[in-house]
């Protein structure tokens, strides 16, 4: 037996018989820029320029849509502003989504800018070498 197709229409939803519309995913991805775009038309450009750190990653047949954020700090100020931020999505959407922020500390570590001093640091914790150097001659990083 064929799984059953649902009929999608042009606001990122699909239809199920009975339940009423239902989100889907990959359309609401196809659209996150377009939400962005219009969230910064708004005047609203910080919370705009916080929503460009992160990214759609589920979203529920109960309309329960998932954001990962991959910077601490622009988690924080999206869970203050996190009401706003669903009506928002909700009306762009034309559906009525609740939203759950959450952060992506592993996707944070790996894109974190990585300085001199920072890998001097990492190296002076794990190598051999630059630990003795470090304890035998000094810690500061001027050479």
């Amino acid at each position: 037996m064929l799984p059953k197709i649902l009929p999608k229409s042009s606001s990122g939803t699909v239809h199920s018989e009975g339940a009423g519309p239902v989100a889907d995913l990959s359309l609401l991805k196809v659209e996150w820029h377009q939400f962005l775009e219009h969230v910064a038309k708004k005047t609203k450009n910080l919370m705009a320029t916080h929503l460009q750190s992160c990214e759609l990653v589920a979203c529920t047949p109960d309309g329960v849509l998932d954001i990962a954020c991959c910077r601490k700090f622009s988690y924080e100020e999206l869970q203050q502003e996190r009401s706003e931020l669903q009506q928002e999505i909700s009306e762009f959407y034309a559906l009525p989504l609740q939203l759950r922020i959450l952060y992506d500390a592993e996707k944070d570590a790996c894109t974190r800018e990585r300085t001199v001093f920072t890998i001097f640091q990492e190296l002076s914790q794990h190598n051999e070498v630059i630990r003795f150097l470090v304890t035998g001659f000094g810690g500061e990083l001027v050479y």
